[in-house]
């Protein structure tokens, strides 16, 4: 908690000063997998890994900028042999550690994991139409991957991607985090670039279903405490229009468009950024190898952060996406929202 107040008084006084103040950061370890999702192409990228030196001199480096919490993705993270080590690194330089997982290897490596403040498993439904689009068998390997957490002490949260297939099966879902006593993230599939999405354009839904979706996210944010981002999230989602367009650059769309109008500016590369296998920095998710800073190890993150300050990138859908910049933006509700939700479990 007093970690979380730190890196909100940053934010604060960075706002009030104009400065950007970098907070977060999403470190992609590896983009190898040991999973072959419908809607992933990470493991296709055959990305170049930094060394345990280099990681450790990168979070040197983000800790002197003053930021406080890395999420560590993959690929499947766990298949870093140095992972415990670059957790008890940046853990020694006062950066907390949230770490998202396929669920398949966490009983066999609980060890290089108790250095978490929060792991999370990528869960879209319970059952065969999560195994359909994520692989055989993930469902109940993410089962077991929670019965190991739990008995190591871990805190665990949900992490959901909804498509086609899996949407349907949202009651159940809930169902099953209830059942479990977990907190859920719920998010919609991209499809908007291929390299990125792999086949995910062959499991997306309608326009209008998804639209539909996001605004009953919206009222079940309202009223289920299992729900971790904001109905006002959700409700920007629903209203996006043509979801196979995961993002807007300034000069797609005029300033008065509802979804620049409405939304958050844009923090990615501001208040949070991400850095990729081999060093490569860039905004977001959905920015890979469309807009770079640079490379952290050849030409440092406080050089690579500063050269994304500006970048064009003025909207997406992406729900945590979206609840990230509401939240970095200090917009009152949804900072309400995530302190009742979020803050006194998961800071």
């Amino acid at each position: 908690m007093q970690n979380a107040l730190a890196a909100g008084f940053n934010l604060l006084s960075g706002r009030l000063s104009g400065r950007p103040t970098l907070v977060g950061v999403n470190l992609y370890l590896t983009q190898r997998c040991n999973l072959r999702c419908t809607y992933c192409s990470s493991p296709l990228r055959h990305t170049p890994e930094l060394t345990t030196a280099q990681w450790r001199t990168i979070l040197d480096e983000l800790a002197d900028l003053g930021c406080k919490r890395c999420t560590i993705l993959g690929g499947e993270p766990l298949l870093r042999a140095d992972l415990a080590d670059i957790i008890a690194h940046a853990r020694s330089r006062g950066v907390r550690c949230v770490l998202t997982s396929n669920g398949l290897l966490v009983p066999r490596r609980i060890d290089a994991l108790r250095g978490l403040d929060t792991l999370i498993l990528s869960l879209d439904a319970p059952g065969p139409s999560n195994d359909a689009v994520r692989g055989e068998g993930v469902f109940d390997a993410v089962q077991a991957a929670l019965v190991a957490a739990r008995a190591a002490g871990l805190r665990v949260k949900l992490n959901a991607v909804l498509s086609a297939p899996t949407a349907p099966h949202l009651d159940e879902l809930l169902a099953f985090v209830e059942q479990h006593d977990l907190h859920l993230t719920v998010n919609v599939v991209r499809t908007g670039a291929p390299d990125l999405w792999k086949d995910a354009a062959t499991i997306k839904d309608d326009d209008a279903a998804i639209s539909a979706l996001c605004t009953r996210l919206a009222a079940l944010a309202r009223s289920n405490p299992r729900l971790l981002f904001s109905p006002t999230a959700y409700a920007y989602s629903a209203a996006w229009g043509d979801y196979s367009r995961d993002r807007y650059e300034a000069h797609e769309l005029s300033a008065d468009d509802p979804r620049v109008r409405r939304g958050p500016r844009c923090q990615a590369g501001r208040a949070y950024l991400s850095i990729d296998a081999d060093g490569t920095v860039f905004p977001c998710v959905v920015t890979h190898s469309r807009i770079s800073g640079g490379n952290a190890v050849r030409d440092g993150v406080a050089a690579a952060w500063r050269a994304m300050h500006g970048h064009a990138c003025v909207a997406c859908h992406t729900t945590c996406l979206v609840e990230q910049n509401y939240l970095h933006s200090l917009h009152p509700s949804v900072l309400v929202h995530f302190a009742r939700r979020h803050l006194t479990r998961f800071a």
